[in-house]
């Protein structure tokens, strides 16, 4: 696990996600300028995902809409439409995950 992320257990999840997403073995040989895009885009998801259950903690479907609303565009550009989707459906899984622990 890369060191900025060694602190940040929900940023992890998300640059495991990508891992998961792109195949292993590809994620291992990309270069280290793409690998560094990965974890800022990591750390930028888990910023995302506490302002979306920070602003709308009362409806979970709202939190999913916000979501995707600001993955997407970014997550386009770096991996394409079809990754993009796959990457922000397991994000939403982790963030239910979250929220049903937190109801518990």
């Amino acid at each position: 696990m890369p060191e900025p992320l060694a602190g940040n257990s929900h940023a992890r999840a998300y640059y495991g996600v990508f891992r998961v997403v792109l195949g292993g073995d590809l994620f291992e040989n990309i270069s280290d300028e793409n690998h560094q895009q990965y974890i800022d885009q990591a750390l930028n998801i888990d910023r995302i995902v506490d302002k979306a259950v920070a602003e709308h903690s009362l409806n979970p479907q709202n939190i999913e809409t916000e979501i995707r609303k600001k993955l997407l565009p970014a997550l386009f550009k770096l991996i394409g439409m079809d990754k993009a989707k796959k990457v922000i459906e397991q994000i939403i899984q982790i963030t239910r995950l979250g929220l049903a622990k937190q109801d518990a």
